[in-house]
């Protein structure tokens, strides 16, 4: 799921995920470098329309004040409903692509500054980028909800494990609060 090529730190509690900063989270805080796999079935650096798979390196993070993440780090499109928008490109009104197309989302998370100030460092301009703001008290209300909905689903042979996307909403929440302190 979480596609930025980075290891997310794992807090073995709420109370672990309001230390310190980790020396994982630490680079990250630093700067945002997207991984742009290559299929072997799907070998274009392009979508379908003609946009890049993978977009450019990110403007510099405002340090205390925004985090990248890609939209896969905050679950499955079917759990972030309605939390940042679409998989796709939000300046297409469907999702009527190619297998193999792949979408660079970016979610800025912030604190401290205005969304005019965000949208302004991090502007989506069709076919060059697509950010989705987001701010530091909801996209932690949101994966405090999902990390405690995950951890009450029932365990057993029989019964799907959730317990690795537990662990990487887990490890997104841990990289918000190291990177943007209250």
């Amino acid at each position: 799921m979480t596609s930025v090529g980075c290891s997310h730190p794992v807090p073995t509690s709420s109370s672990a995920a309001e230390a310190s900063v980790t020396p994982a989270s630490a680079g990250r805080c630093d700067a945002f470098r997207p991984a742009c796999p290559v299929s072997i079935d799907f070998p274009s650096a392009t979508n379908s329309d003609h946009t890049p798979k993978c977009f450019p390196e990110a403007s510099p993070v405002d340090p205390g004040h925004t985090v990248l993440f890609t939209v896969g780090d905050f679950g499955p499109p079917s759990m972030q409903l309605g939390l940042v928008g679409t998989e796709w490109w939000s300046w297409e009104a469907g999702g009527s692509f190619e297998p193999g197309d792949r979408f660079d989302v970016r979610v800025v998370v912030y604190q401290g500054r205005s969304l005019a100030e965000v949208e302004k460092r991090y502007p989506t301009v069709r076919g060059t980028s697509d950010y989705r703001p987001l701010s530091r008290e909801a996209a932690l209300r949101y994966l405090d909800a999902k990390i405690d909905e995950l951890g009450q689903m029932p365990r057993g042979p029989d019964e799907y494990d959730f317990g690795p996307l537990k662990k990487e909403l887990e490890g997104t929440r841990a990289t918000i609060v190291g990177c943007l302190p209250p």
